[in-house]
């Protein structure tokens, strides 16, 4: 019984390895992307930190918060996406109003109308492929 339970226990771990695993960039997002997504510090104010979108509809990310979360639109047609907890790796791609997992991205999916966003345990990086720019923001502690 013992054995099995150890068994059991193992398997449990290791889906959550390769849970964790799948939270990479998508290929599309080639070196130099990345490089950007890696140096280009952005100041955030309050805890929220802004990316320009398609249609310059603006997209913000929480900075100090202890989910993964992204806001976009204005006044009534706001809307929001709340992830897995900040200490958790994610990355997801804001296209065609929507959030969307790498793995799930839609037919006629078109790189050049997205945003890329990785939450990390530290820093939030984005590329924002319709402006061709990108950056990173620091996680803050929630007081």
């Amino acid at each position: 019984m013992r054995v099995l339970s150890c068994l059991v226990l193992a398997a449990a771990l290791l889906s959550t390895v390769e849970g964790c695993r799948k939270a990479e960039l998508p290929s599309f997002v080639n070196a130099k992307e990345k490089n950007i997504m890696e140096t280009n510090w952005e100041w955030s104010k309050g805890g929220v930190g802004m990316i320009m979108s398609p249609n310059d509809a603006n997209i913000y990310v929480a900075t100090k918060s202890t989910r993964n979360k992204m806001m976009w639109g204005s006044g009534g047609n706001s809307k929001n996406w709340v992830g897995r907890r900040s200490s958790t790796r994610e990355v997801v791609v804001f296209y065609d109003d929507k959030v969307w997992s790498p793995q799930s991205l839609p037919n006629g999916f078109d790189q050049r109308k997205s945003v890329v966003v990785s939450f990390e345990e530290k820093n939030i990086r984005f590329y924002d492929f319709v402006h061709m720019s990108g950056g990173y923001y620091e996680r803050q502690e929630e007081n």
